[in-house]
């Protein structure tokens, strides 16, 4: 019965408000301390760096609340070396200062391929096989020769390329073609057109 009264003393009840106001101040400090510590609210905004060059990004301090890294390289020769392909985290993501951000980039240095024969080949036949291997289709230049669109040489930068040869994937290789029965034709229209200029 003493204990009961004692519960519903003054003398306790004082006590017992103040012991509450002390932890809700001290668990207060304490959030607040982590709070600030942590920097939870301190938050910055990932740009979009894809289509741009990572060596252009990671000079200055334009970009010096990140930290970056090259996660993945993919060989694409339609678009320059070093452009940034997709990123982690995507743009527009609200991240801490100091977030390590990670790149997909086109390679630097670019990949090799071997150079097919393409000799003999109809011009459709080698143009997908110059596709397989990662090179491009450039001139098409046709000389005499009785094979009609067969492949008669392959050149690159104006010079005959042997089979096997290293290149760089996205070169551009030129073919000379035969011309088969056309190039009879051709002599014979030049023929006529020289005997009615002599008239």
């Amino acid at each position: 019965m003493e204990f009961v009264r004692f519960l519903f003393s003054k003398r306790f009840l004082k006590h017992f408000l103040i012991s509450i106001g002390i932890t809700a101040f001290l668990l207060w400090i304490t959030f607040y301390s982590l709070s600030w510590y942590t920097k939870h609210s301190d938050y910055i905004v990932v740009p979009d760096f894809r289509g741009q060059i990572i060596s252009d990004i990671m000079q200055g301090d334009k970009f010096g609340d990140f930290k970056f890294a090259i996660n993945d390289s993919i060989f694409d020769p339609d678009k320059p070396r070093g452009a940034i392909l997709s990123q982690d985290p995507y743009p527009g993501s609200r991240v801490k200062h100091n977030r390590m951000v990670y790149l997909t980039i086109v390679s630097l240095i670019p990949e090799k391929t071997a150079m097919p024969d393409l000799r003999d080949l109809t011009l459709r036949q080698a143009q997908s096989m110059l596709e397989s291997s990662g090179l491009k289709l450039g001139k098409l230049l046709f000389i005499k020769s009785f094979d009609e669109d067969a492949v008669q040489n392959q050149l690159f930068n104006h010079a005959i390329i042997a089979p096997g040869t290293r290149l760089d994937k996205g070169s551009v290789i030129d073919l000379q073609v035969g011309m088969g029965a056309k190039a009879s034709q051709m002599k014979k229209d030049s023929t006529q057109l020289d005997s009615l200029l002599t008239r």
